[in-house]
């Protein structure tokens, strides 16, 4: 399960806002990270719990958990500054993209009397997906937070916060053991009769999670067992591709498309054919 707790810290008087997601007990301790936002001139320390984390994955395995439980904490300042912006209600998200990625749901909630804090409850979820072998740091990485405020039922002046995560470590969870998919090579020939052009395509991908490869495919012609060219080429969304040209002798052809591999997948290759008439 997750737990975050959001402080931010403004300058020239500003006030701090809390914002905290609680969340059932887990086996591993939360971690506070302290990001940077506002180019440094606002401070927000967050504390994340991830719970347990897997000991292993194949790389492109995807791990989602859902935040249940979450709460969000406007401090007894934090609800004066937006009711003195006018505010009567406020709602938000906070989603981060990079490394472990999260996305957090900030109710629409009506803010109390001065004096007084607020307990909003929220929810959301968070994904590890390691896309290469080795050891995987589970990280807090660059957020981007969104604080509205409400005049009734039309939305006031929107709060966009960016914010970059600590490079010392501070925001690191824990480590998982990635280890490589085995691929599979889809391979698939065609042939311009009229331009004597012979095509060969590849799809390469995790064979359990479907990850797509990356790097480099060779692709060689042969006729019969006489090769006679090869063609190196380079994957992109996990697809790549080779013209043959001036393919004319009459017979039997066949198209080999072979990847040696990846951060994330083992080597793999595939085969395909067509004629020549």
């Amino acid at each position: 399960m997750s737990a975050r707790t959001f402080k931010l810290i403004g300058a020239a008087g500003a006030a701090a806002l809390t914002v905290g997601v609680l969340a059932a007990p887990a086996t591993a301790a939360p971690i506070t990270v302290n990001y940077s936002c506002f180019n440094g001139a606002l401070t927000i320390p967050i504390t994340m719990d991830l719970g347990t984390l897997p000991a292993k994955l194949v790389a492109g395995q995807s791990v989602k958990k859902t935040i249940s439980g979450g709460n969000v904490h406007l401090d007894q300042n934090a609800v004066g500054v937006a009711l003195g912006q006018g505010w009567d209600a406020v709602s938000g998200t906070n989603v981060a993209k990079t490394q472990t990625p999260y996305s957090l749901k900030i109710p629409k909630t009506t803010l109390p009397a001065p004096g007084n804090s607020l307990d909003i409850p929220a929810t959301g979820a968070f994904t590890i997906k390691p896309t290469k072998a080795g050891t995987y740091k589970v990280k807090a990485g660059d957020s981007n937070a969104d604080i509205q405020g409400w005049n009734g039922s039309t939305k006031a002046n929107d709060i966009p916060l960016d914010c970059v995560a600590p490079t010392d470590g501070s925001n690191v969870f824990g480590t998982i053991a990635v280890s490589k998919d085995a691929s599979k090579t889809t391979t698939k020939a065609s042939y311009n009769a009229k331009k004597h052009v012979a095509t060969g395509t590849a799809t390469v991908a995790g064979a359990k999670f479907k990850l797509a490869g990356t790097g480099k495919v060779k692709f060689t012609l042969k006729k019969g067992s006489k090769t006679v060219k090869s063609i190196t080429a380079s994957l992109k969304k996990g697809k790549a591709s080779a013209a043959f040209k001036s393919v004319k002798a009459k017979g039997s052809y066949t198209i080999t498309a072979a990847f040696k591999g990846d951060a994330g997948l083992k080597g793999s290759s595939g085969k395909a054919s067509f004629k020549v008439k």
